[in-house]
């Protein structure tokens, strides 16, 4: 997308040639395709496109420190909005308190959409949820689960097995055996979810 330049499919028939054209050598940087792209960014593409799987980045963390979005580098998570304060489920994940960050996580948002009274939120509600407040919740679970937890992540996998805005059982009950969710095709009473980094990948928050 940087580059305006396709990738093709990484099969062998194309994968072999592929191999012996830049043997020992560096791929062409994407900043040859678009002198826009910043440094830190052309690298990040370069590591992530590595011929050897084991010389990429192994996690999500380790890319988005590469892009400047993780580590002590990058900008500190703002706390504050006008519609609520995030300094207690920082807190919360960051001693690693997942069960307590899971129930923060749920007043909160039930607070910030004015849902508290009725406990859930609806179509409507979760449309005019702030992108910015989510942003923020999304971004300290990501941050202190070191890249396994997070809106971001569940979103990723619920996309890829074709989800979509409209509800499909299906898939649903696909995500939730992907997440850990359900267990021999019944859905976990929230009671007897685990709440650890020992959990599958995007496994929370569950609010």
């Amino acid at each position: 997308m940087l580059t305006g330049d396709a990738l093709k499919a990484a099969d062998e028939e194309i994968v072999t040639p592929f191999r012996r054209k830049y043997d020992n050598q560096q791929l062409p940087p994407s900043k040859e395709y678009n002198p826009h792209i910043s440094d830190r960014v052309n690298h990040a593409i370069l590591k992530g496109m590595e011929l050897e799987a084991q010389q990429r980045p192994q996690t999500v963390l380790e890319f988005r420190k590469l892009l400047g979005l993780g580590g002590a580098e990058s900008s500190p998570i703002k706390l504050i909005t006008a519609k609520m304060d995030y300094t207690q489920l920082r807190d919360l994940l960051a001693a690693g308190k997942w069960r307590e960050a899971d129930e923060e996580t749920r007043r909160v948002m039930l607070a910030v959409a004015g849902r508290e009274k009725e406990g859930w939120l609806y179509d409507e509600s979760i449309d005019n949820f702030p992108c910015l407040d989510l942003s923020i919740i999304d971004q300290l679970w990501v941050k202190y689960s070191q890249g396994k937890f997070g809106f971001s992540m569940q979103k990723r996998i619920y996309q890829s097995l074709g989800g979509t805005r409209d509800y499909d059982q299906k898939i649903w009950e696909a995500f939730g055996d992907h997440v850990g969710w359900r267990r021999q095709d019944k859905w976990l009473y929230y009671k007897n979810m685990t709440f650890d980094l020992a959990a599958p990948e995007a496994y929370l928050p569950k609010t």
